[in-house]
């Protein structure tokens, strides 16, 4: 498979060029690649937050290969890629291993608005911040 932006070759079941970020068309994908991935709408709130961005988390589940003109790179399994989208390009992405993941699912999930509390203030379920 080629991306149709650029014609580089693409590693099975990624569904963005691994180089310009174009998206794959859905007709040229195959089975599902070893990992993961999940969008999330941003919103806007400071003045300079673009109107449309996204965050992409990826699980890789096993270790891949890319292979492009400028040499190769081993992708490891078990960790989680998180990338800022702009429009159709990724700005900025970083990888966290497994463990620092569950460490940040478990922080998402105990800062929660309190329904029973007035103004839904958030509160906190056991948190531990010495981390």
């Amino acid at each position: 498979m080629f991306c149709p932006q650029c014609g580089l070759k693409q590693p099975a079941g990624h569904h963005f060029c691994v180089s310009c970020g174009s998206r794959i068309p859905r007709e040229l994908l195959r089975r599902p690649g070893p990992k993961v991935s999940r969008w999330f709408w941003t919103i806007p709130v400071a003045p300079d937050d673009p109107p449309q961005a996204a965050l992409r988390a990826s699980r890789y589940l096993e270790e891949i290969e890319i292979t492009t003109a400028d040499g190769s790179v081993r992708v490891p399994s078990n960790h989680v890629r998180i990338s800022v989208w702009i429009d159709d390009r990724a700005v900025i992405a970083v990888s966290i291993p497994d463990d620092e993941a569950e460490k940040l699912a478990e922080f998402l999930l105990a800062w929660t608005p309190n329904e029973g509390s007035p103004g839904g203030q958030e509160t906190a379920a056991s948190p531990d911040l010495s981390n």
